[in-house]
């Protein structure tokens, strides 16, 4: 092939490259508004590049890896994220926010679970035991 056939196949396959992925992250906006609904879903869907494990992603967002996990397989349900395969080791985003139309700044921030009555009795385990070992003085 001469170099400048080259260079118009390469513009042609450009030019469809970015029509489709302007198609798609358009079809994608409303499934991206319904799954990504708190800032932290957000973040976490951003560092969602193919490389970046559950747990580095759970450890920078401050969400349990468990949940992180969860939410990516959202994603991918909803056609956001790619899984984990041959090419990417984890999951990996198939747009970026400004794409889906999704703002940060908007987004609410998700409600913290409410302490469960199991750690509220450690908490009240621990606090009897402290008052049984200081006499009940807790200045030391």
């Amino acid at each position: 092939m001469s170099p400048i056939f080259e260079e118009k196949m390469l513009i042609i396959l450009t030019d469809i490259r970015s029509y489709l992925r302007t198609t798609a992250a358009a079809s994608s906006r409303s499934a991206a508004q319904r799954v990504i609904d708190s800032q932290e879903k957000a973040v976490a869907y951003s560092k969602m590049d193919g490389k970046t494990s559950t747990y580095a992603i759970a450890d920078a967002t401050g969400v349990p890896p468990r949940t992180v996990a969860n939410w990516a397989e959202d994603f991918v349900h909803a056609g956001l994220t790619s899984p984990p395969g041959e090419l990417f080791p984890s999951h990996r985003a198939l747009f970026s926010l400004n794409e889906l139309s999704v703002n940060l700044t908007i987004l609410k921030a998700r409600k913290k679970k409410k302490e469960t009555p199991s750690s509220s009795s450690s908490q009240l385990q621990n606090t009897t035991l402290t008052n049984q070992t200081t006499g009940g003085n807790t200045n030391g």
